[in-house]
C-alpha cells in the first residue's frame, strides 16, 4: 500500500508539472503577441478618463470592500450560465433567464475588470487584454442566444450558440483565473510568510541619518520597511505597495499619505489604511522606537511594549 501511494504522489506531481508547463507555455504565447501593444493607448486613456473621479475608481477596484470588486462579480456570470447550460441538457425554459442574469452580471464584471485592467503591466496586460475578449465574445454570444430563444423555431440554433460561449467563457475564466495565481493580479503582496518580521524590535538606521518629511526605505529581518519623520515621530510601514509590489520609499509623500511610484495607490503612513485605490489592502505597520541613537522597527503588536 505504502509504494501505491507513491506511485500515485509521483503521478500526481507530473500531472501538475504538465499542467503547470501548459499554462506557461500559453502565457508565453499571448506575452510574445507584438500586435497586442497596440491596446496601450487605449488602456492609458481608459486610466486617465477614470483616473478623473477617484471615488468611484476605487468603488470599481473594491477598496470599500477592501477586497478586488471584479473577482467577485465573476462568480454571478459564470454561476448563471452553468446553470444555463445544465437547464438547457434538461430542456428546461428557466434557462432562459439564467442566461439574462449572466449578461447582466457579465456587464458588471466588465467594467470593473476594465478598471483593474488599467493599472497592469507586462504579460499581465496582455493576458488581461485577451481575458477581457473573450469574455466580451462570449457575452455577445450569449446576448445573441437569449434573443434567438423567443422563437421557438430558433431555439435549438440558440441553445448551440449558449454552448458555444459558455465554452469560451470557461476558457476565459481559466485566463482570469492565471491571472491571480500566474500573475499575482488582485493579491495582497504583502500578506508573505514575513508579516510577522521582525519579532523583536531590530535597528534598522541611525536615528541622525533619517531626514524629515524623507521616505526611506530600510531592511529589518529581511522584511522592507519605508520609514517617514515627521518631527518626534517616526512612522513606518511595508516598502512593498500590496497593488503590485511597488517600492514606496520612492514615491511621492503628500502630508501624511504616500503615493506608490507604480500604479499610484495611496497609503496612509500613519496606519496604513487605502486612501486611495488601485490597491484594495492596507499596508502593513510596524512599531518603532529610537534607542541609542538606533531607529528599531517590529511587526506591529496590538498593545507595543519599549
Amino acid at each position: 500500500m505504502h509504494s501505491i501511494a507513491k506511485v500515485e504522489k509521483y503521478a500526481l506531481g507530473i500531472r501538475l508539472a504538465a499542467q503547470l508547463r501548459m499554462e506557461q507555455s500559453i502565457a508565453n504565447l499571448i506575452d510574445e503577441q507584438p500586435w497586442l501593444d497596440a491596446l496601450d493607448p487605449i488602456q492609458k486613456g481608459l486610466r486617465e478618463w477614470l483616473s478623473k473621479s477617484k471615488p468611484v475608481k476605487n468603488a470599481l477596484h473594491g477598496v470599500w470592500l477592501q477586497h478586488p470588486l471584479h473577482p467577485a462579480l465573476i462568480a454571478i456570470p459564470v454561476g448563471a450560465w452553468t446553470v444555463a447550460a445544465v437547464l438547457d441538457a434538461l430542456d428546461n425554459p428557466a434557462a432562459d433567464a439564467c442566461i439574462g442574469i449572466g449578461i447582466l452580471g457579465a456587464l458588471a464584471s466588465a467594467v470593473t475588470g476594465i478598471t483593474d485592467w488599467t493599472e497592469t503591466d507586462y504579460r499581465a496586460k496582455k493576458i488581461g487584454a485577451v481575458h477581457g475578449s473573450l469574455n466580451l465574445i462570449a457575452t455577445t454570444l450569449y446576448t445573441a442566444s437569449w434573443i434567438m430563444r423567443g422563437d421557438e423555431e430558433r431555439r435549438r440554433a440558440a441553445k448551440a450558440l449558449s454552448m458555444v460561449a459558455f465554452a469560451i467563457a470557461n476558457s476565459s475564466a481559466w485566463l482570469g483565473g492565471h491571472l491571480s495565481f500566474g500573475e499575482q493580479v488582485g493579491v495582497d503582496h504583502t500578506a508573505t510568510a514575513d508579516s510577522t518580521k521582525p519579532e523583536r524590535f531590530t535597528a534598522v538606521i541611525d536615528a541622525a541619518d533619517l531626514k524629515e518629511g524623507k521616505p526611506t526605505r530600510v531592511i529589518a529581518d529581511g522584511v522592507a520597511v519605508c520609514l517617514v519623520k515627521r518631527g518626534e515621530t517616526i512612522h513606518a510601514i511595508t516598502d512593498t505597495c500590496p497593488h503590485l509590489g511597488g517600492p514606496l520609499s520612492e514615491g511621492k509623500l503628500h502630508g501624511d499619505v504616500i503615493q506608490c511610484p507604480w500604479h499610484g495607490s495611496e497609503l496612509s503612513i500613519v496606519d496604513g489604511h487605502v486612501v486611495n485605490g488601485p490597491t484594495t489592502y492596507d499596508a502593513r505597520c510596524f512599531d518603532v522606537r529610537v534607542r541609542a541613537g538606533k531607529v528599531e522597527v517590529r511587526a506591529a503588536t496590538k498593545q507595543a511594549s519599549s
